[in-house]
């Protein structure tokens, strides 16, 4: 049974972080989950241990910014979370190590973050934080981009969601825990995969080709399913991964995207997986990624 039994939320008290509370607060009250709640203050040359840096932190009165860090959580604590149990925990230094850590040292089951992508950017930019956690944590990461989307799609709304796969062997582990997670809750599931080399918007795009690509497509899909024991709907669609899981979210009102991530930087892993961070800043709807 798929439980989050510890939820980690870094805050950093921004906008895009207060639009992520009343997700984060549903998926909690779910799942009966414990709720981390992490601030991170930000004190650069600090940690270097030189006089150098023991002269710049007199400088900037790291003590006063500590302090107020921890004033600061506890005020979003008491308007945010009024009312329920949360673990408050304040760092220093670099945000993401502290994110990682606070993961392992708690044992969190989820990290709920947002991207902090914005407009028209939020197609080449991920913030540095995100970036880095969804690289080095070993549980799965929730993470929603833009607040309407998030507020439309909070889990205890979730009424169908998508599972992108690649055909590479290391994407049943994510298929079964899409379709064990979606049998759990109660969701509708579909499968989405984008096929290879079968871009319906290149002007050399063989019919002949194309149909053969995704016939081959076909064949490795249904050869995955009944390896991990499932029978669901097949998304399949040409084109590059982060529009294609974007165009088939939007199709199918998806409410949650659930993809492979591991160590999304090595392209061995398989093309959907390299791709990952595209998915996530082009979903239409939070994206669930896995380890």
């Amino acid at each position: 049974m798929i439980k989050f039994q510890r939820i980690l939320f870094p805050v950093d008290f921004s906008d895009q972080c207060r639009a992520v509370v009343p997700a984060v607060k549903a998926m909690a009250k779910i799942f009966d989950s414990e709720l981390i709640v992490l601030h991170v203050v930000d004190l650069p040359m600090t940690q270097l241990g030189s006089p150098e840096a023991a002269a710049w932190s007199a400088l900037i009165n790291a003590e006063g910014l500590r302090m107020a860090g921890k004033a600061a959580l506890e005020r979003f604590l008491q308007r945010e979370f009024s009312g329920m149990a949360v673990i408050p925990e304040v760092g220093e230094g670099d945000a993401a190590g502290h994110i990682i850590d606070c993961a392992e040292s708690h044992h969190a089951d989820l990290i709920m973050m947002p991207t902090h992508g914005y407009g028209l950017f939020r197609a080449f930019l991920m913030g540095s934080v995100t970036a880095k956690v969804l690289h080095d944590a070993g549980c799965p990461v929730w993470t929603g981009v833009h607040t309407e989307q998030i507020v439309a799609h909070s889990p205890d709304g979730w009424k169908r969601i998508l599972c992108a796969v690649d055909t590479v062997r290391r994407d049943l582990s994510v298929l079964r825990w899409a379709a064990e997670f979606a049998a759990e809750q109660g969701l509708e599931l579909r499968l989405v995969h984008a096929v290879r080399g079968a871009d319906p918007t290149s002007q050399s795009s063989d019919p002949k080709m194309y149909e053969f690509l995704f016939n081959i497509a076909r064949e490795e899909m249904a050869k995955m399913q009944a390896e991990a024991g499932t029978h669901l709907d097949v998304c399949l669609l040409g084109g590059r991964v982060g529009p294609v899981v974007r165009k088939a979210a939007n199709g199918h009102d998806a409410d949650a995207v659930i993809i492979g991530r591991g160590a999304m930087l090595h392209g061995a892993l398989g093309r959907l997986r390299s791709s990952a961070y595209s998915i996530i800043r082009e979903a239409p709807c939070p994206v669930i990624s896995l380890a």
